[in-house]
């Protein structure tokens, strides 16, 4: 399996359980909201890279 495919998802399960911790309840969800949405979005840019990364080695390769 390619980096780009287990790294963001392994660090957004992550990011998620550190905002959560102090317990699943509605309230930590709505009071974390804000900033699980920005990680979601830095998570898909780091996939973006990683991927693009990747493509551009296996371009470099076939050269």
């Amino acid at each position: 399996m390619r980096k780009s495919t287990w790294l963001p998802v392994a660090l957004l399960i992550v990011g998620i359980a550190f905002y959560l911790y102090y317990g699943i309840t509605w309230n930590a969800w709505i009071e974390n909201l804000p900033n699980i949405l920005i990680y979601i979005v830095i998570i898909i840019a780091l996939r973006w890279a990683l991927r693009k990364k990747e493509q551009m080695n296996d371009q470099h390769k076939n050269q």
